[in-house]
């Protein structure tokens, strides 16, 4: 693949749209053009053990974090510079996509 978004979501809890952080990447030809990180306010708001264990995040440093409709807003406007990452028309991959692709439905179900 020559060009694409490479993103990633970590989750507060086992509900797949309590995403708390995200990170994604344009990358070209092997090369990142330009990246994005965030922290996100989950929904739900609250943390189970497992997925702190697995990220380290908690709550304090999520308390005072934006809503995923804001985050979702700035990653646009950074990776896509304004424009929509559907109209880019790059494919989004993933490490685990399944995990990663049921997180971004349900967080836009959510929202």
């Amino acid at each position: 693949m020559r060009r694409g978004i490479a993103i990633d979501f970590e989750t507060a809890n086992e509900q797949p749209s309590s995403v708390c952080s995200v990170g994604a990447v344009l990358f070209e030809d092997g090369e990142i053009v330009r990246s994005f990180y965030s922290l996100i306010h989950p929904e739900p708001e609250y943390y189970w053990w497992r997925c702190q264990q697995v990220h380290g995040l908690g709550p304090e440093d999520t308390d005072d974090a934006p809503v995923f409709p804001d985050v979702w807003a700035a990653l646009e406007a950074e990776i896509g510079q304004g424009v929509s990452l559907e109209d880019l028309g790059l494919p989004l991959v993933a490490h685990n996509s399944r995990f990663d692709e049921g997180c971004l439905k349900a967080v836009f179900r959510v929202y």
